[in-house]
């Protein structure tokens, strides 16, 4: 059977189907921060050269009528701009569980210490589904070289490392007010959508599973959006405010196929390999 997650406040018809739901399994209307389902990250873990550390402090991560609010802090108004050039962080102490590349403990050096703190939730250890449909309504902040994203990352990467295992990243915005490529804005009129796939990062075949969405006017950071998928056995339909930005079904050797990977299929390895694997 398939699964849905629908907000209440999700008002507009969706893309989907109706006669495709299921029975709602899991939601969030955060009247309060409610820990059983989410679990803050508590790291100093630089993934992506990025400028934070996580942490669970109330400036951060707080809930208000009716909406999660993350927010990024400066450092040094926790501590004092010395305290970047000069100072230690131990993070052990205010509960650090990701300690990738020495997160837990964090010294000036050839480097600052961060000079931004921010929040990141997670539901892994709460819950986890196969298949539905899945809807996020957000609103993105303004400022720059901020990232907001929702992702859906494996439980258990029983096929390896990211992005061995796979990841749907439902959105990632850039927050700047005047970003652009070519001509293009890549600030945050355009909201990306993709999967990541592949043997190893050298060969992450995210770029043929990319969708984006831009909005000239207002921006994504003007109002709530919302932001849906629907997995499926056989694929992946993706929507902004219930209109479909991409999908894709992957051949019947499914992404290895797709991705025209050489030597043997690593998501029949275990035996339990789909076409829609990983």
């Amino acid at each position: 059977s398939k699964f849905d997650y629908l907000p209440r406040r999700s008002l507009k018809r969706s893309p989907f189907s109706q006669t495709r739901r299921g029975p709602l399994i899991w939601e969030d209307e955060f009247d309060h921060l409610d820990y059983n389902k989410w679990t803050p990250m508590i790291s100093g873990w630089r993934g992506s050269n990025s400028f934070q550390i996580y942490v669970n402090r109330s400036e951060n991560l707080y809930v208000r009528d009716g909406h999660l609010f993350i927010k990024p802090t400066l450092t040094a108004d926790r501590f004092s701009p010395e305290f970047l050039y000069n100072g230690t962080l131990d993070l052990t102490l205010e509960g650090c569980n990701v300690n990738w590349g020495g997160g837990c403990f964090l010294e000036a050096s050839d480097d600052i210490i961060q000079p931004i703190q921010s929040a990141r939730i997670h539901t892994k250890k709460s819950f986890s589904f196969t298949y539905g449909i899945v809807e996020v309504r957000a609103k993105m902040p303004k400022g720059d070289w901020i990232w907001p994203a929702v992702w859906m990352s494996p439980t258990d990467s029983v096929y390896g490392s990211n992005p061995r295992s796979g990841e749907i990243d439902l959105t990632e915005v850039r927050t700047n007010t005047n970003l652009s490529c070519n001509g293009k804005p890549y600030g945050r009129q355009l909201s990306g959508t993709t999967l990541h796939w592949g043997p190893d990062a050298q060969h992450n075949g995210h770029r043929m599973t990319y969708w984006q969405k831009f909005l000239s006017h207002p921006d994504f950071s003007s109002d709530f959006h919302l932001f849906g998928l629907e997995w499926s056995p056989t694929g992946f339909e993706f929507s902004v405010d219930n209109v479909l930005i991409g999908s894709m079904s992957p051949p019947p050797g499914g992404f290895w196929e797709m991705g025209g990977f050489e030597g043997e299929n690593i998501w029949n390895l275990t035996g339990n390999g789909t076409r829609i694997a990983p």
